[in-house]
């Protein structure tokens, strides 16, 4: 069984695979059975790569529960994703509670070395710690990142890559962690050889997206990072690209995502306090981790995620008709069972639910449903992050109430011919499904139960 290994770098990084694993939950198609996330950043307080790692590890309690024989029709978390390193993070080692200057041992170097270190290293990047990342600083993340091969997390990650496994790299171009690892990954991946399988990770098949800049900071004269250097920084590593990567053939497949509606965050230069909202850049940064996993690739394709209308608010209509038949019917069938679970639950867990009728007896007081109601509640808010950002990704109505129908954004429901509506509507097609169902475990029979029906009610009232 063929897996794609996603390397996640940096805080974009991360953001981007919080996405991807909402696309996973929701049944977006993946071209792959198996997902292993990887991410690479020394800041392991990052906010950003915490609440990442935890709806992560939700998913896999939830995923762990669930054992989708053939006949379950069901593709809510039917994808495996797996971990094999702590926390999904391939440490970087000798980072904690180091400054720059010490991590390259500066004292010991002699005064011809020293003077060229203060040649290529300002005093911040010298004193700069590595307990929060490389602040903006590709420099400094090129000297330190580039122990990466030698740390066991690489190994372990080399050690299970077998033949037909694929490789995709998130990272920002902008910054200090994406800007320099993601040459530096690239690199050891296809021409190291000081690591186990190191012949069949050479010539697998590779994808990345580089992120170019689609946020602001707030100016912060105590801050390494300035906003204002964003577009200069990424005007000479797209340079470098061009002529390191793609002229050589490195990579298969090579996205390319910015936006010119920026919105400006507080200054954090890591640590708990950042915690950036969900942006519709990263969204379709997981669009194109899905793209590339269902497509072959040779030599190297370059490619720009694109939308029909550059809008202040993105709906479904600003979609290609690709990414519509991609998007439209998993997300909006899985926010649809989400509503019902968040909205509904107690009505849906009592005995007037005729489907709990000989099922699910000790399902709702058990830690699956404790953990499914908590990930379909993050992915409304996830919704709701991008809805209220800039620029916005309004798909969903997200204040519906009791109209279950009337969550698309700018598209009414279709009326069709039914004594019921709203949700006694929902109530009497979950009933018709539960007996369809062919899962024989609860678990596995609660969601195939909830997909047949929101498939049916989408087709019925939704899709047009």
């Amino acid at each position: 069984m063929a897996k794609l290994y996603v390397f996640g770098i940096g805080g974009t990084g991360a953001r981007v695979l919080r996405s991807f694993t909402m696309l996973m939950a929701a049944g977006v198609n993946i071209g792959v059975d198996e997902i292993v996330p990887i991410v690479i950043d020394p800041d392991a307080s990052n906010a950003d790569l915490t609440r990442t790692v935890t709806l992560m590890n939700n998913y896999r309690s939830i995923r762990s529960s669930l054992s989708f024989s053939d006949s379950n029709e069901s593709i809510f978390f039917r994808k495996e994703l797996s971990q094999i390193l702590v926390n999904y993070t391939l440490c970087v080692k000798d980072t904690d509670d180091k400054t720059f200057q010490q991590f390259i041992d500066l004292p010991s170097m002699d005064k011809t070395s020293q003077a060229m270190m203060r040649m290529f290293f300002s005093e911040k990047n010298l004193a700069s710690s590595m307990n929060v990342g490389f602040k903006g600083n590709p420099n400094v993340g090129s000297v330190v990142l580039n122990q990466i091969v030698d740390s066991e997390d690489f190994q372990t990650f080399a050690n299970n890559f077998d033949s037909g496994d694929k490789i995709f790299i998130i990272s920002s171009i902008f910054g200090g962690t994406g800007a320099s690892g993601f040459p530096l990954l690239l690199k050891t991946l296809r021409t190291g050889t000081n690591f186990p399988n190191h012949d069949i990770i050479n010539h697998a098949e590779i994808g990345a997206i580089s992120i170019l800049p689609y946020f602001k900071l707030d100016k912060d004269e105590q801050s390494e990072i300035d906003s204002s250097t964003f577009i200069s920084k990424t005007k000479s590593a797209l340079a470098y690209y061009e002529n390191n990567i793609i002229k050589n053939n490195s990579i298969d497949a090579l996205y390319f995502l910015a936006d010119d509606v920026a919105n400006t965050y507080e200054n954090h230069e890591g640590g708990i306090a950042q915690q950036n909202d969900a942006h519709l850049i990263e969204f379709l940064a997981a669009t194109a981790i899905v793209d590339f996993s269902n497509k072959q690739h040779q030599n190297t394709t370059n490619k720009e995620l694109g939308l029909k209308d550059l809008v202040d608010s993105v709906t479904f209509d600003s979609f290609y008709d690709n990414q519509n038949r991609l998007l439209y019917a998993p997300l909006t069938e899985f926010l649809m069972m989400a509503n019902c679970l968040d909205h509904k639950f107690d009505y849906y867990s009592s005995k007037s639910f005729n489907a709990n009728n000989d099922n699910f007896r000790e399902l709702y007081s058990s830690s699956f449903m404790s953990d499914l109601r908590n990930f379909v509640i993050l992915f409304i808010d996830w919704l709701a992050e991008m809805k209220n950002n800039k620029r916005s990704l309004d798909l969903f109505n997200l204040n519906a109430n009791d109209k279950p129908f009337d969550i698309v954004t700018g598209r009414k429901s279709k009326k069709i011919i039914s004594l019921k509506s709203d949700y006694d509507l929902v109530t009497d097609r979950l009933n018709t499904a539960v007996k369809k169902c062919q899962s024989k475990e609860d678990k596995d029979k609660f969601l195939e139960m909830f997909y047949i029906a929101m498939t049916r009610l989408f087709n019925e009232k939704i899709n047009s």
